[in-house]
């Protein structure tokens, strides 16, 4: 192995993040993210800048992670062949009656639950395309659909641990039950969609119609098998209690996700329904490898001390809970934009590790700017990206300019909201806890 000379590990360390970085955003020549991270983590291990212990070891640390992520798509990927979704989103258009504005309320509402119980991926990944499936047959402005679908599968993203990989992260990393991660999270959740909704509504109100010729199919055309179909929703439910009542037993969610899994495609077997190669083809199987570059590029960039400085610079915020909340959610918010939120993630852990402060109450904060932030630029988060891409193959686009005006007054009023939630929620669950322990 080529290891680097000590003087030079600081200067190769940040050239080869940062280069990681501008091939995952800039993406010559169509490369894959995940040849981007594994690259960069390839370039760590040979020049010395990474050890393989410590690269085996930054991997292990999140394996439940992964294993929870994989087991969540197999379970996204197999509801989607009981038609689901597209099942949820013409009941959507068929509620609206006509007005497109109540269209456009009910997009959100839909994609904000479903981003909430199955993770933005799956938003991006198949409520997207369904979405501008149907807005392209009623004729509608693609446009403020798609900005709602992207906007929603981050701001969206806050309720549950398995809402967003930035939470897995945060959650496995300072050990957040899912009682208490939600606890912390609900408030800001229904507030920050709330928001979102309206301030997009607002913006795009010109493009879109207050009456539309509804002329899609009836929602229960698209449901193959009703049986199948039904098993979806009561599977579905019994995983969202069982991720509670697992995580007071200390079993990791990915248990549960799993149990499901083999439920829902025993049963999707039974009734032959379960396509297992278009399941396969379902997964974005190139997310692993993304994320394993990543945490050993990461891991490069931590052994610099990097962590260290930054951590010195937040202790300036004090012992101010809202403070605490504030400047991380900003200040997370703003890397998430230039660096990405999955690497901005990481970094944080690795920051507020560093800080060590007592309570969670920056952790929360740093949580909010992951999720929220990337409504800004559209490399801001995979999500986005995502949603992006799905749209462009049904010949619908965003620019980065116009997703930028829209984001830059959208997200800072999202951060502050979200932060006040979350600080009020945070002295009110501190202050029940406090009463808890005196009465004992």
């Amino acid at each position: 192995m080529t290891v680097i000379p000590a003087d030079f590990r600081p200067e190769a360390t940040i050239a080869i993040f940062s280069g990681t970085l501008l091939l995952i955003l800039k993406r010559p020549w169509n490369l894959p993210e995940a040849v981007a991270t594994l690259l960069g983590a390839a370039l760590m291990l040979l020049l010395g800048l990474v050890g393989v212990d410590q690269a085996f070891h930054a991997v292990l640390r999140g394996a439940d992670v992964l294993l929870f992520l994989l087991a969540l798509m197999i379970f996204s990927a197999l509801i989607d062949q009981t038609g689901f979704f597209e099942w949820a989103a013409i009941h959507a258009a068929h509620a609206a009656r006509g007005n497109g504005r109540i269209l456009f309320r009910n997009v959100y509402i839909v994609g904000a639950v479903i981003t909430a119980l199955l993770s933005l991926d799956t938003t991006a990944i198949i409520l997207t395309p369904i979405v501008m499936s149907f807005i392209g047959k009623l004729k509608l402005d693609a446009k403020p659909f798609l900005m709602a679908c992207a906007f929603v599968a981050n701001s969206g993203s806050l309720l549950l641990p398995v809402s967003n990989l930035s939470n897995l992260l945060f959650q496995s990393s300072f050990n957040i039950s899912f009682i208490s991660f939600t606890a912390h999270m609900a408030l800001a959740q229904v507030l920050v969609v709330a928001c979102n909704y309206f301030l997009t509504l607002k913006l795009f109100k010109k493009s879109i119609p207050e009456k539309y010729d509804d002329d899609l199919p009836e929602a229960s055309t698209v449901i193959k098998d009703s049986i199948f179909f039904k098993a979806a929703i009561v599977v579905l439910a019994m995983v969202l209690v069982g991720y509670f009542v697992a995580s007071q037993a200390h079993i990791p969610p990915y248990v549960v996700a799993s149990i499901g899994c083999v439920i829902l495609l025993i049963a999707g077997l039974s009734r032959k329904h379960v396509d297992l190669p278009l399941l396969g083809k379902s997964i974005s199987w190139s997310l692993f490898p993304f994320v394993i570059g990543l945490f050993v590029v990461m891991q490069g960039v931590e052994n610099l001390g990097l962590a260290k400085n930054l951590a010195n610079g937040l202790k300036l915020v004090g012992n101010n809970t809202f403070l605490q909340i504030l400047v991380n959610a900003a200040a997370a918010a703003l890397g998430s934009n230039l660096i990405n939120n999955i690497p901005m993630s990481l970094l944080s852990i690795s920051v507020l590790k560093q800080l060590n402060l007592p309570g969670l109450a920056s952790q929360f904060g740093a949580l909010l700017g992951c999720n929220l932030g990337p409504n800004i630029t559209v490399t801001g988060s995979l999500a986005t990206m995502l949603v992006i891409s799905a749209a462009r193959k049904r010949g619908s686009e965003v620019s980065p300019a116009d997703f930028f005006k829209a984001g830059i007054i959208v997200t800072p009023v999202l951060i502050l909201v979200g932060a006040c939630c979350v600080w009020g929620t945070y002295e009110a669950l501190h202050s029940l806890h406090l009463l808890q322990e005196t009465a004992k």
